[in-house]
């Protein structure tokens, strides 16, 4: 006999955990008084949690931050909520609270070069050693020539005219006054470097994420006060710290003949400064087997060998921000009872490189106790993941692949294969989308990441202010915000959703390879990056965890011919084509394929490997083919995305439908059994269902959602089935209230047809709640039949009143709701409210780049009998 699914019995008794911690931002000064209610609004929501930031405040880790923040815990203890704290004065993290200023000593060294080039044979020749450009703190490290080549030496010629070195390095030394280079230049062309260790190119008042003297100025001046003055709470209110977007922060310094952005610093980017120390050089030096020293020209130019080099270097900066900065700040965490979280900038790639990004996504997050990763300004949006798209970062436009296909997975793979993170993944979400973020929109986004396997939320963010222009929106905006009775319906449907999701395996077919290595080794545009391979499973039903080549050479094994990482298996592992592939990975793909687990090559094989490689276009059929199938679609509907969850003998499966233009109605099929529950928990359904063959009919409306739990739901009800609609031709009173006062009803319209408010004609720079009232006859209720209003089409969301009678919000479509134990035979009255967001009074300038919807009900509205 089966059991009802543990997590689905609390959900049902409203005995869900919290999954929430929104930031909430304090400002100082006089903003104190308004804390308790603030914190109060942020409860009301269903946040259980919240973040503190200071964004900004003037003292932080000072009198008053410490005045403000007793008045935050003291708050959250009386109401039962959790507080983190994120780790800095300001963003991104690493500024110290100012330590750096006081301690300049401690801030970042790089790497720079200068070059000449000479052409020989001429003996006797010498070459000026340039002064250094920074009169102070630059250092000569040494000279080298490298012989320079006009192509690759594969009939490539290129438009860079030879930017290409070839054979061994030559070390040349300057005389004793460090001024001129004498050297008897042998035939050719030559490249002689010049390599200096400056400041130049850091981020200027950071620490050195790759010296741990440096790092540990983080913890003295931020974390250790807060232990100092809240040891009491550490642990019980006081649940931990939250870094954001610490960086690299090298940047662009010179010679170079183009700059191709901030997301594009990376490995082999010429006049990138870069992180460097004696220690980067020493290790380099170990993996390479010889002095590393000469060969530091490869970083920028490329060679035959210098994909060595650059694995050489990459390997020793990444594992020293891990070894400096991460792990000692997780390790302090945990050894005082509270956790650490955050996130990295993933954006455009730069997740595997430097500058903004941390140079390797696992090894920055691994120490963490939950991964994460953020979506902010505008990088995901309904309908775009086949357009690059307009956006108010990245120079005003995202490329979409590895938004849609890659970012969500990326932290839920690590949640996933790192035990000591419990399968939690976090994301920091709605920030800096615009005042025009309305919950409608919200909700689609929640759901692209839940069924991604994302599972805790920080919503961005509680403002203190009305208006801020500080990346809007902010939730409740003071009492002014038109969507909070939306944002607060998400928040608790996210709780529920995350608590079903979480606690579980997740099953996937595939391993896909992130392609940090191969693409630091591979000439530039040579490496296939993941989202390509990611794309070509995701639309087909496959689904994949991200996996690093670290945890395939230490954590993972092959057992009945499927790779097994940390209580996962995948029958499948897919490799983005690349130039190179590290020595020691190769040889592990090699031992995994004789112990019988398909190796997959798609779009091309790197050196030393004589596999055929898989074409994209048949990726997921080969995955199939090696792996079996565990969720397969009946019919075309790419955009049905799905998540599969083991728990306890139990099958959870998320469907959403992300198309925002195409109903999904097909049949899934699943390798679960019997009984189970359908939820489709913000419309407050959950019905029983059954399958005796793992088929399961779908129908799904654009941007809907639902959870199967498979297990005992006996005590459900059935689904309801209505025989037929009647569409219903009311007259509507229709009163409004401004965003200034949103209680303040107010008369517009009496009519028998729907309008869009927002319309020309109408109210366009009206910002507020709406409001219909409208009487429904009915002739005669049967109470054991089910009834149903559906409202049609509505701008965001809608809440009912029947005679009086609260019967629920609804955000998104469908607008439906179970309204047969609230009819009474003869004139029913009817009350709906619904909101437009506050873009058209504000006019932020993030919400230009969002689709407004159409403000209020727009039906057709129609009684379901």
């Amino acid at each position: 006999m089966s059991t009802i699914d543990s997590r689905l019995a609390d959900v049902l008794a409203g005995r869900e955990d919290n999954y929430l911690l929104p930031f909430y931002w304090q400002h100082g000064g006089d903003q104190y008084r308004k804390i308790p209610g603030q914190i109060a609004r942020i409860r009301e929501s269903g946040c259980r949690a919240l973040c503190v930031e200071a964004r900004p405040h003037p003292e932080f880790a000072g009198p008053t931050w410490w005045r403000d923040m007793d008045l935050v815990l003291a708050t959250c203890e009386r109401l039962g909520m959790k507080v983190w704290i994120l780790d800095d004065k300001h963003y991104p993290t690493g500024y110290a609270n100012g330590e750096i200023e006081r301690h300049p000593e401690l801030r970042p060294w790089l790497l720079v070069e200068r070059h000449v080039d000479v052409v020989g044979p001429m003996p006797g020749a010498s070459v000026l050693v340039p002064d250094p450009i920074q009169k102070e703190e630059e250092t000569f490290v040494g000279a080298y020539a490298f012989r320079r080549r006009r192509d690759r030496g594969e009939g490539d010629f290129d438009a860079d005219l030879g930017q290409y070195l070839e054979g061994d390095p030559v070390r040349l030394e300057p005389d004793a006054a460090g001024k001129v280079v004498a050297w008897d230049v042998p035939p050719g062309c030559w490249r002689v470097f010049f390599l200096y260790q400056s400041r130049r190119g850091g981020a200027g008042w950071r620490i050195d994420f790759i010296d741990a003297r440096s790092c540990s100025a983080q913890i003295r001046a931020v974390y250790e006060p807060h232990y100092e003055h809240y040891r009491k709470y550490f642990g019980n209110v006081l649940a931990g710290f939250f870094s954001d977007e610490p960086q690299l922060g090298n940047r662009l310094v010179g010679p170079h003949l183009v700059d191709r952005g901030i997301y594009e610093h990376g490995i082999g980017q010429e006049g990138l400064a870069l992180p460097y120390n004696a220690e980067v050089v020493r290790r380099m030096s170990e993996e390479m087997g010889v002095d590393a020293a000469p060969y530091l020209g490869e970083l920028w130019y490329e060679n035959a060998h210098s994909h060595v080099t650059r694995l050489a270097y990459m390997n020793a900066v990444t594992r020293l921000y891990r070894e400096c900065f991460a792990q000692p700040v997780a390790e302090w965490c945990r050894a005082r009872g509270v956790e650490y979280i955050g996130h990295v900038v993933e954006d455009m790639n730069v997740h595997a490189r430097m500058g903004i990004g941390p140079g390797h996504f696992f090894r920055a997050l691994d120490a963490q106790d939950m991964s994460g990763i953020d979506i902010v300004l505008h990088q995901v949006m309904p309908g775009l993941a086949g357009f690059v798209t307009a956006a108010s970062g990245a120079g005003g436009a995202y490329s979409p692949d590895f938004f849609h296909y890659v970012l969500g997975k990326l932290g839920a793979s690590l949640a996933h294969l790192t035990p000591r993170m419990k399968g939690r993944a976090m994301c920091e979400v709605f920030g800096a989308f615009g005042w025009g973020e309305g919950a409608t929109f919200m909700r689609w986004l929640v759901d692209f990441l839940l069924v991604r396997g994302v599972n805790y939320f920080v919503p961005h963010a509680f403002a203190p202010d009305y208006p801020d222009p500080d990346c809007p929106p902010h939730f409740g905006a003071e009492g002014h915000d038109p969507q909070f009775d939306g944002f607060t319906a998400i928040m608790r449907y996210l709780n529920q959703a995350s608590h079903l999701l979480t606690g579980g395996r997740h099953v996937a077919s595939a391993a896909l390879l992130y392609h940090a290595e191969g693409e630091w080794m591979s000439s530039d545009g040579k490496a296939m990056l993941m989202q390509k391979p990611a794309r070509a499973l995701y639309d087909a039903h496959v689904d994949f965890d991200i996996v690093s080549a670290d945890t395939l050479l230490a954590d993972a094994c092959v057992r009945d011919g499927r790779l097994a990482i940390a209580g996962e298996t995948f029958g499948a592992l897919v490799v983005p084509a690349a130039e190179y592939l590290p020595e020691p990975l190769l040889a592990a793909l090699a031992a995994f394929q004789k112990a019988g687990l398909a190796v997959l090559f798609a779009g091309g094989v790197p050196h030393g490997v004589r596999d055929a490689p898989v074409p994209l276009a048949k990726l997921a059929d080969a995955v199939r083919a090696a792996a079996g199938t565990d969720l397969s679609v009946d019919g075309d509907f790419p955009l049905l995305r799905l998540f599969h969850v083991a728990r306890d003998g139990h099958d959870v499966f998320m469907l959403f439908n992300e198309s925002p233009d195409r109903p999904a109605r097909t049949t899934l099929r699943t390798p679960a059994r019997g009984p189970f529950a359908r939820l489709r928990l913000l419309e407050e359904s959950a019905v029983r269902d059954a399958s005796p063959d793992g088929a399961v009919a779908v129908d799904l409306q654009p941007g809907q959602s639902e959870i199967l739990v498979f297990g005992d739901a006996a005590n459900l009800p059935a689904a309801p089935v209505y025989a037929h609609g009647e569409t219903l031709r009311p007259t509507y009173a229709v009163e409004i209230a401004e965003s200034d006062d949103l209680s303040a009803f107010q008369p517009y319209a009496t009519t028998d047809t729907l309008f869009n408010l927002n319309a020309p004609d109408r109210l366009p720079a009206f910002s507020g709640k709406i409001r219909y009232r409208f009487a429904i006859d009915v002739a005669a209720v049967d109470a054991g039949k089910p009834c149903a209003l559906d409202l049609g089409v509505v701008g965001e969301w809608a809440r009912l009143w029947v005679n009086g009678e609260d019967t629920g919000i609804r955000v998104g479509a469908p607008y439906r709701f179970d309204v047969g134990r609230r009819l009474r035979a003869g004139c029913n009255d009817i009350l709906v409210e619904t909101a437009n967001t506050l873009a058209q009074k504000v006019r932020d300038r993030f919400s230009f780049y969002m689709q407004l919807r159409p403000a209020g009900l727009l039906g057709p509205v129609a009684l379901w009998r």
